[in-house]
């Protein structure tokens, strides 16, 4: 049968391959496994033979140990070892794992002995396991991408798992009570310096539902742009921006409806995939109407007043405000009312210089 490894190498090392390596020895730490179960399950997903080297205190000679895919014991090596790494635990070296790949490395054979030398190392010297909470904070606010994948599988999350943060200054966002899908995995709310964010799905309430219960509990929040899981930290400004942007009459800001102004935020520079109103106005602007509409909104903005706009374009009031209604169809939100003014200039300028 081809070994677990191979069908996870073709995932082409992505991120939910990735996962699947670290939540694999991660189920090993939970369920209490010792070397021995460690060295078998490691060359059972290699599907190649596993090593394990362990340097015992007071004897010049260590404890090594082989094992192939089926679970024979195989104490003399018969390949070199294609990938070594040290078993370390706070500097001190206490030991080695490794593979004996025969032919070419598989993408995800470095993770795999990562995982391995680590997992040894929590079976040695036994540490405290990371909480849920903990884990998101990781996730939020990562050192580096194995940080992020390390925290999903901590979490039980899919990487690739469309999610937002919710940013409040108070902790009565915490005491909502959302559903249960409207959690992704095990993430829980956090406290960072006063700010208070909490991960949760698209789909966790509708906004509407959300600011009926800010009337009732007073919170002022504000909703990110939507990311996959694995990406979120880079939007976390978005959330705060939009919290910056609530009001006693909008205690709740959702960052899809500040548009091209989310460029603001301060952090991680957002990608203008990222934010809905540029990707609909870029993709209508290919259309037959679109380049025509969007010189109207153009000219509207500039001018003030649907009569001033009517004149600079040689048409009628009526048929400019025509245009602008047809324009807010297919861009998502009311082009032309007072509210929504910066949001259509945003979009308009960062679309000029696209």
């Amino acid at each position: 049968m081809q070994g677990l490894m191979y069908r996870l190498a073709e995932l082409d090392a992505n991120s939910a391959g990735l996962v699947r390596v670290i939540d694999y020895f991660d189920a090993l730490v939970r369920h209490g496994a010792d070397t021995a179960s460690l060295l078998r399950a490691s060359a059972q997903l290699a599907d190649c033979v596993a090593g394990i080297e362990i340097a015992e205190h007071g004897r010049s000679k260590k404890n090594l140990r082989r094992c192939d895919p089926h679970g024979r014991w195989s104490p003399e090596p018969q390949l070199t070892p294609s990938i070594i790494r040290d078993i370390t635990v706070d500097d001190e070296v206490l030991g080695t794992v490794w593979i004996e790949r025969p032919g070419a490395n598989l993408p995800l054979d470095e993770m795999l002995v990562d995982r391995m030398a680590l997992t040894a190392a929590i079976i040695l010297r036994p540490r405290r396991l990371l909480t849920e909470a903990e884990h998101t904070h990781n996730l939020l606010f990562p050192m580096d991408e194995l940080a992020v994948l390390t925290s999903c599988a901590g979490l039980g999350l899919d990487p690739a798992a469309s999610v937002r943060v919710i940013a409040s200054t108070t902790n009565d966002i915490a005491r909502l009570q959302f559903s249960k899908d409207s959690t992704p995995g095990r993430a829980t709310g956090i406290e960072v310096d006063g700010e208070y964010l909490n991960l949760v799905t698209c789909s966790f309430i509708s906004l509407a539902e959300f600011s009926e219960i800010a009337k009732v509990m007073p919170v002022r929040a504000g909703i990110s742009l939507a990311a996959a899981a694995c990406e979120i930290h880079t939007l976390i400004g978005t959330a705060r921006f939009a919290r910056s942007q609530s009001s006693p009459t909008t205690p709740i800001v959702n960052a899809d409806d500040l548009g091209a102004l989310n460029l603001l935020a301060p952090g991680t520079k957002i990608d203008h995939t990222r934010i809905p109103d540029l990707v609909r106005a870029r993709e209508f602007r290919e259309t037959k109407d679109g380049t025509e509409l969007l010189e109207t909104l153009r000219m509207y903005l500039r001018s003030g007043t649907l009569r001033a706009a009517a004149d600079c374009l040689h048409l009628h009031h009526s048929s400019v405000a025509h245009r602008l209604a047809k324009l807010s169809h297919h861009i998502g939100f009311h082009v032309d009312t007072i509210e929504n003014r910066a949001r259509a200039t945003a979009m308009i300028m960062v679309l000029d210089a696209m």
